[in-house]
């Protein structure tokens, strides 16, 4: 009897010295994503910095208000890569313009409300 418990606090001893060393990270910095391609603390900024690459000197995400609805349409234009004739713009709301936007053949594609003070497009189709 008096072996069989020596035994079980043998393992038990070896078992706490055992799993936290395992536990520990042998390398650090090492992981899933981008901290595991990197050193640690060698976190570099975005590849783009604080602009966007396809908008030509603006912030990411800054408001762009819109004056006139030809400014609505010519960034509807930009934004869906498509000629002026597929954007008709069919009203003008208090915060807004509402558009369709059509394929080549004339069918409706998506509907959008445009925001005024901010620029942002969102489909309401």
């Amino acid at each position: 009897m008096k072996y069989l418990l020596s035994t079980y606090l043998l393992l038990a001893l070896l078992l706490l010295t055992v799993l936290p060393s395992a536990a520990e990270e042998t390398e650090p910095g090492r992981g899933w994503g981008w901290r595991g391609k990197h050193k640690a603390g060698e976190m570099g900024p975005p590849p783009f910095g604080d602009y966007c690459p396809r908008r030509h000197a603006d912030h990411y995400g800054a408001r762009q208000p819109l004056q006139t609805p030809d400014e609505a349409k010519e960034r509807l234009r930009l934004f869906f890569n498509v000629p002026p004739a597929q954007i008709s713009l069919r009203k003008e709301i208090r915060m807004g313009y509402i558009a369709d936007i059509t394929n080549a053949d004339g069918s409706l594609s998506d509907r959008v409300i445009i925001d005024k003070r901010t620029g942002r497009i969102r489909s309401i189709r």
